[in-house]
C-alpha cells in the first residue's frame, strides 16, 4: 500500500511540473496534461477488466492511482492559478 502512495506522489509532481512547463509557452495548455493522463488511465482501467487475473488487477490498480493523481494535480493547478490571479489582482490595485 505504501508503494501506491509513492507512485501517486511521483505522478502528481510530474504532472504539475509538466503542466507548468507547457504553460510557459501557452498559458491555456496547463490543464491538458492531467486531463490526458486521466482519460488514458480510465481506458486502462476498462482494459484491465478485460485482461483479468493478477495482471489485470495490477494494471487497474496502477491506472486508478494515476486517475486519482491526475484529478488531484488538476485540483492543485486550478487552486494555484486562482490564488495567483487573486494576489496579482490585489497587488495591481
Amino acid at each position: 500500500m505504501g508503494d501506491l502512495h509513492i507512485v501517486s506522489i511521483i505522478i502528481i509532481s510530474s504532472l504539475i511540473a509538466l503542466s507548468y512547463t507547457l504553460s510557459r509557452k501557452k498559458p491555456t495548455i496547463k490543464y491538458i496534461a492531467p486531463l490526458i493522463v486521466g482519460v488514458i488511465s480510465v481506458g486502462v482501467v476498462i482494459i484491465s477488466f478485460l485482461i483479468g487475473g493478477w495482471t489485470g488487477m495490477r494494471g487497474g490498480t496502477i491506472s486508478f492511482t494515476a486517475f486519482i493523481s491526475s484529478l488531484i494535480s488538476l485540483l492543485i493547478i486550478s487552486i494555484a492559478e486562482s490564488v495567483k490571479r487573486k494576489f496579482s489582482k490585489n497587488i495591481h490595485q
